[in-house]
């Protein structure tokens, strides 16, 4: 009952804040949720129409201001940007990327490939900021061994 009565106009409310129908769609099945799941009931229509309607503008606004929202793009531009992971054998850099240990080797390549933060990579690796930085740090090291002569002098040196 509540969900008939309710879904059109968080839609729709959702639809204008979003402008994606997708969007829209998610904010509705938040704010739905959240209706059935109230443990207390409104005393009138209207303060139910307005706690609704100001839940909705609320999944809107952290929808938008989310980090997923952010850094997203469409299916076409993706298709665009999209590039494929280089190849090895390329550059020795990267063959001595690829060689190190595997924590040390994700860590350079999300760092100096990717350029994630090393906040970003901590939480995308499941550890804490220093490690990363001793990986980071370790790697470099390691790197340095192995490419020697210039490489080892002008890369990774931040």
């Amino acid at each position: 009952m509540l969900v008939e009565r309710w879904s059109d106009a968080v839609l729709r409310v959702a639809y204008t804040w979003t402008g994606s129908l997708q969007d829209a769609q998610d904010v509705c099945q938040t704010v739905l949720l959240k209706l059935l799941t109230q443990p207390e009931r409104f005393p009138d229509a209207d303060r139910e129409r307005f706690w609704v309607l100001r839940v909705t503008v609320n999944c809107c606004k952290d929808l938008k201001k989310s980090a997923w929202a952010r850094r997203r793009v469409s299916l076409d531009e993706a298709a665009e940007a999209a590039v494929t992971m280089p190849d090895p054998g390329e550059s020795p850099v990267l063959e001595a990327v690829m060689a190190l240990p595997e924590k040390y080797r994700r860590a350079v390549y999300l760092r100096y490939y990717e350029e994630y933060g090393v906040g970003e990579i901590a939480a995308l690796m499941g550890c804490r900021t220093t490690q990363v930085s001793t990986y980071l740090y370790r790697g470099k090291a390691k790197l340095r061994t192995m490419l020697g002569g210039i490489y080892g002098q002008e890369c990774f040196s931040d």
